[in-house]
């Protein structure tokens, strides 16, 4: 995999980290030095759970000691079948008539530790299929940073939007998340 697939898939999963803070800053508003904090707070744990994911789906990549790339194409499409499930979930909420899309309190630390985690089962999935992608090995500072640095900036963003009550059109950014993670996916195809 490429660094522009890493930093693809860092902007997705920035999107929908952007649209959570957004919904929950508007709900509870905080300081904006508390919002830094509870910010890459998230973003650190999130880049955990995606990083364990790599790791789980680097030691579970199918692999043969005779041929490197004998395998790669049924790694691509595991790949695309996790990717395929996180953009069903991420979707579906958003495309009922009437959403109910969680709400943390970001005044309460437990309940922001229940967010990070929350939302980084969505990472882990995808974290697995890019261990499934590509080794883990040699891809772990150019997968890490951009995701850590991108779900940083963008849930912070989040919330100066939420704290202003800045009106955005949701389902047209978590489309925008699902198209960048389907081409990735695809593109990982295209490419072994």
């Amino acid at each position: 995999m490429t660094i522009a697939a890493y930093i693809v898939v860092a902007i997705a999963l920035s999107i929908t980290d952007m649209l959570l803070f957004r919904r929950c800053a508007e709900h509870s508003p905080v300081r904006l030095t508390s919002g830094i904090i509870i910010a890459f707070s998230v973003a650190l744990l999130q880049t955990l759970l995606y990083l364990a994911g790599m790791a789980m789906g680097d030691i579970l990549r199918l692999e043969s000691t005779s041929d490197a790339n004998l395998y790669s194409q049924p790694n691509a499409y595991i790949t695309l079948g996790l990717f395929i499930i996180v953009i069903i979930k991420l979707l579906v909420p958003y495309m009922r008539r009437e959403p109910q899309l969680p709400l943390f309190n970001l005044n309460n630390t437990k309940a922001i530790i229940a967010m990070a985690i929350a939302t980084g089962i969505n990472m882990l999935i995808i974290g697995i299929g890019m261990g499934f992608a590509s080794p883990m090995a040699g891809h772990f500072h150019i997968s890490a940073w951009p995701l850590l640095g991108l779900t940083f900036l963008f849930g912070y963003f989040g919330i100066m939007l939420g704290r202003q009550k800045v009106t955005i059109r949701p389902i047209r950014w978590i489309i925008v998340a699902c198209i960048l993670l389907l081409g990735t996916a695809i593109a990982t195809i295209a490419n072994n």
